[in-house]
């Protein structure tokens, strides 16, 4: 029988963040989108003002409920061209926003030349 995905519970692992950021599994799904509704989920974003791109790192708050770590921490580069639009996963915030200023540097670097 093939995998109905009408059920995010049956298909996904729900978090939130403790008081230090850190996510937590909870179980309840009324609980994990009264907590999304709740909260910011943007933890950094950067305008490329230059390009018009912009750099948005967010916490993701669910994961795939394969046994593997889905990354809960997403960093998505928008508004360049087709093939700069990217997105890039972390497992914890301090690597999300460790990766969000390399990609920025990186993209300074190429708009500017430099």
């Amino acid at each position: 029988m093939a995998k109905s995905r009408d059920d995010p519970s049956k298909w996904a692992r729900f978090y939130i963040l403790d008081e230090k950021n850190r996510p937590i599994q909870v179980a309840d799904r009324d609980e994990w989108s009264r907590w999304m509704a709740e909260n910011d989920l943007v933890f950094r974003r950067t305008l490329l003002e230059q390009s018009g791109g912009m750099v948005t790192t967010r916490f993701r708050g669910v994961s795939e409920a394969a046994p593997k770590e889905t990354p809960l921490f997403i960093t998505r580069v928008t508004g360049l061209d087709a093939s700069g639009n990217d997105s890039y996963g972390a497992l914890t915030l301090e690597v999300a926003l460790e990766q969000h200023e390399e990609i920025v540097q990186k993209l300074l670097r190429d708009l500017t030349g430099r």
